[in-house]
Order: structure tokens, then C-alpha cells, then sequence
């Protein structure tokens, strides 16, 4: 290898790797919990217990050439989560990693014939690292395929200490030599190169060096959690359920969750149609409440950027249906689509509330339709800017930012911060300024949405 010899008179820096504390071997007797491995452990961000229910329907909101698929999935409402949930929460969904990926770890750790044999997980002896725990989210009896099922992040970007870790269970010695050079101060170019631009994950780093074989105890010390998902909730006041909507990952790419949901849906035959959920609450909030009705809210959400805002419009207009006197404020909808034929989301309903008096003023902007008058979001904002800026500067004003949070929303905050210091005639640091106060007051939040 080039980078062997590259290497080869460099003397390593290597991290001092943490203390084995944990083992796992075959169990005497016990048995296996059949819910969910993750469903009675406490979750992160979760605001309520995780809840067992089902898909109640769904529909296609987006299919076609050159669009991605988008569900809109009912869920059956969980007794208790009634009370629990407003417009602008998510939820968490309990996720899988894919049985294929898990076979493959299983073979690599020559585990397939006990997969799903029953082990029992504890701590070493004697134990070197202080105040040990076991991962609250690992049970103490489990089979190896359900443990990399429901508990372990086997797509995770290998740190250097897991690395080093791998090395010490690599019999080739080019193989092993590489990983520690990737683990080492030395190789941090390399790592970056290697790893971080090819967006190597765990799967395939035990593809690159096929003689590492670790133990099963050393994946739960090294791998952390496989976090649940979190889904806006895209409703509000439906009976006895919540909806989601999710847009499937494109080129060639395969999402845990997406994937997950899609089998449940196309194939109820083949899969059941049970998930666990469980309230979650965003940091920051992202929230509308009775409190805000009587506010002007400017929601901006591309694509599936705009499903909290669906729970918005219903939640007010149950509000104006159910209480006459209560007065609404100006509501700004801007949202975006390649193609308004194919996947222009919520189309129908979005008309709706315009033409039921909710929702005040709605703008779409499609990037691929060659007629189109606006083809981003920012374009919309730039057009609208004097009226969008007087209102924003309203003091009873809320502005709403949701969607692909890496380049998509930072262009549209830019797009916003540029239209302020043209409107008011102030340099752009301060009208940067003046939105990074906002978020710090509640009058501007902002949702960066994960794709799984």
C-alpha cells in the first residue's frame, strides 16, 4: 500500500484508549423482551413515555420523474398523548437498522449460527475503568441480531478510539497498520480524506480491513445508540390520530426510518404495522400556541420544510370554527416544489384554508416548471421584501424558519438578513444581528430537519 509506506518511519501518536469494562456471552436462562429493546429507556429530548401504536392509513402526496416519493402516514393517537402534543411538536419513531447490514456484522463477528441465541450483558471482571455503566438502552438479556437491530449505530463515522479499538482485533498486520494510522495525530489527513469526505461509516470500515473480527462486547463499549427519528407532527385536532410526512432519499442512498416505514406501508403482509413513538420536545422550541393565535406568524418551509406549518393552519382554524370572537392573526405562508403538477404538497388543502380566511397569504415557489415566475423561496422573499420586512418588525410578529438545515436554510436566513438591510437601510451585520436577537427572544425559531 502507498500510505503503508508513506508511513512507514513515522512514529504513531495514538489516543490512550478507555478501559474494557463490558462482556457479553451466552445466557443460562431468560428471556428476551419482545417490544421494542429501546422502548422502556429514557429518550433524548423525549417529553413523554414511548408508546406503542399503529398506522391507521397513508397516501402518496408526491411521486413521479424527478421528485422524490413523499408519504403522509396516519398514526393511531396514543392514550394520554392527547393532552400532551400542539402544533410545531415532533415525534420520535423507534428505528431499525437494515436487516442486510446486520447480517453482515453477525457474519463478521461469526455470530450468524447464535444471532439469535440469548446473552446476558454485564460488566467485566475485574473492572479497570471507574464508576462503570451499562448503556441504559442496552437490556441485560438480548440476542446479537436484535442488539445491532434496535440498539447500536452500526452506520456511524468511526472515531479514532474505535478505530485503534478495531486494530487491536485485526490479524493482517497492513490492515491493522492502517488503522492505527487512521486512529493516530499522525494520520489525521488521511482519517480526513479516507473517512470524513468518502463518509465512511462502521459497515464500511469492516469491509476495508476484512480480517478485523471484534467481539460483541467491544461493539456495545464503542457504538453509540441508534436514535429514534423525529418527525413533525402534520396535524392537529384529527380524532384518535396524528399524521407524519417523510420524503424518501434519492441517489441510491437508503434511510433507516424512511425505509422502515415505506416495507409497512407497500407490504402490510410482509411487515407488521406497529411503531414506537413518543413525544418530543425540539431544542429550540418549535412550538404555536393558543397564546399565538392573536400573533402575525410568516411560516417558510421548502418541500417537507411546510408539514408543522399543516398543523399550524389546522389549529387555527379550529380555533376561528370553535371560538368566533377570537381574532387571528396575518399569516404568510411560503413554501417550494420542483414541480406543482407532481409535488407541490398540500396543495389542496393549503387552497383551503387561504380561501376559509387561516391562512392569509400563500406563495410557492417550483424550480424545474419553466413557466414559473419564482423558482426558490428566496426568490419570493426578495420580490415581497418591503411588506415581508414591515411585517416581520411587527413587535406581534413570529417568524417560522423549517427544513434541510446543511445549505437550504442557511441561504434562506442570508436571503432575509439581505432583504432587512435593504429595507431598513442598515448594514447586514446588524440586520444579522437583529435575527440572532429574535431567535434568543422566541420571535424567530428555527427547525433544522434530519434526513434519515
Amino acid at each position: 500500500m502507498n500510505v503503508l509506506e508513506q508511513y512507514k518511519a513515522t512514529v504513531l501518536t495514538l489516543p490512550k484508549l478507555p478501559a474494557h469494562f463490558i462482556e457479553a456471552n451466552l445466557a443460562d436462562s431468560g428471556q428476551v423482551p419482545h417490544d421494542h429493546l429501546q422502548s422502556t429507556s429514557r429518550q433524548p429530548f423525549g417529553s413523554s413515555s414511548v408508546y406503542k401504536t399503529s398506522i391507521l392509513h397513508y397516501r402518496v402526496l408526491a411521486e413521479g420523474d424527478d421528485v422524490k416519493t413523499v408519504y403522509e402516514v396516519a398514526l393511531k393517537l396514543p392514550p394520554n398523548m392527547e393532552e400532551e402534543y400542539f402544533p410545531g411538536d415532533a415525534i420520535g419513531i423507534l428505528t431499525y437498522n437494515l436487516p442486510s447490514e446486520v447480517d453482515y456484522v453477525l457474519d463478521r463477528l461469526h455470530l450468524l449460527e447464535e444471532a439469535n441465541k440469548t446473552y446476558e450483558v454485564k460488566l467485566a471482571k475485574p473492572v479497570k475503568k471507574k464508576n462503570p455503566e451499562l448503556p441504559h438502552y442496552v437490556p441485560k438479556l438480548v440476542t446479537p441480531r436484535r442488539l445491532l437491530l434496535e440498539c447500536l449505530d452500526i452506520r456511524i463515522t468511526p472515531r479514532k478510539a474505535l478505530l485503534q479499538t478495531m486494530a487491536g482485533y485485526t490479524s493482517d498486520e497492513c490492515e491493522k497498520r492502517l488503522l492505527e494510522i487512521l486512529a493516530s495525530k499522525e494520520g489525521s489527513n488521511l482519517y480526513n480524506e479516507l473517512i470524513l469526505k468518502n463518509e465512511m461509516n462502521f459497515i464500511h470500515m469492516l469491509k476495508y480491513v476484512a480480517s478485523c473480527k471484534p467481539p460483541l462486547a467491544m461493539l456495545i463499549e464503542h457504538l453509540p445508540r441508534l436514535q429514534a427519528r423525529p418527525y413533525s407532527i402534520a396535524s392537529y385536532g384529527r380524532e384518535n390520530q396524528v399524521r407524519i410526512a417523510f420524503a424518501m432519499l434519492n441517489d441510491g442512498k437508503v434511510g433507516l426510518t424512511t425505509h422502515m416505514l415505506e416495507s409497512k406501508l407497500l407490504h402490510p403482509n410482509k411487515w407488521d404495522k406497529y411503531l414506537y413513538i413518543y413525544l418530543r420536545q425540539l431544542k429550540p422550541v418549535f412550538h404555536y400556541r393558543e397564546e399565538d393565535l392573536e400573533k402575525n406568524i410568516i411560516m417558510i418551509g421548502p418541500g417537507t420544510g411546510m408539514s408543522p406549518y399543516v398543523g399550524f393552519l389546522e389549529f387555527r382554524k379550529h380555533a376561528k370554527v370553535s371560538n368566533r370572537k377570537v381574532k387571528l392573526g396575518t399569516t404568510w405562508l411560503f413554501t417550494s416544489c420542483r414541480y406543482k403538477s407532481r409535488n407541490y404538497l398540500y396543495e389542496n388543502e393549503l387552497k383551503q384554508h387561504v380561501r376559509d380566511g387561516v391562512l392569509d397569504q400563500l406563495h410557492v415557489a417550483s424550480s424545474r416548471d419553466t413557466d414559473s415566475q419564482y423558482k426558490f423561496v428566496q426568490e419570493i422573499i426578495e420580490d415581497k421584501k418591503e411588506e415581508l420586512i414591515d411585517l416581520l418588525l411587527d413587535d406581534s410578529t413570529k417568524l417560522y424558519l423549517c427544513g434541510e438545515g446543511r445549505t437550504m436554510l442557511p441561504r434562506i436566513q442570508d436571503t432575509i438578513v439581505t432583504c432587512m438591510s435593504k429595507v431598513k437601510g442598515i448594514p447586514k451585520t446588524e440586520a444579522a444581528d437583529l435575527l440572532a436577537e429574535y431567535r434568543k427572544t422566541g420571535k424567530y425559531l428555527y427547525y433544522s430537519m434530519i434526513r434519515y
